[in-house]
């Protein structure tokens, strides 16, 4: 997966997703708008097929690269504990 910045400054981050399909991008930005120090989170793709998604991040003081690492750790984890759980129940 190839992750290009697009656009970055003190409170906004501009990011091009690659190839990732799209449901990450959604959970990201579900995540991200739950946190409490960003104003604004989304993300768009020009267009829905040959488009990859932009995800658009706006803080409120806070370095907008290190909230998005860290909502992408507790992505991460979360799925970690759901494959855990689900592998226990499926043997």
């Amino acid at each position: 997966m190839t992750v290009k910045i697009l656009k970055q400054d003190k409170n906004t981050l501009e990011i091009d997703l690659g190839e990732i399909d799209q449901s990450l991008a959604v959970i990201l930005v579900e995540k991200l708008n739950e946190t409490k120090g960003v104003e604004f989170a989304a993300y768009k793709r020009e267009h829905p097929i040959i488009g990859t998604p932009h995800l658009i991040v706006k803080t409120k003081g806070s370095d907008p690269a290190k909230v998005v690492g860290k909502i992408l750790g507790e992505i991460h984890k979360e799925v970690t504990e759901f494959r855990k759980q689900f592998s226990d129940i499926a043997k």
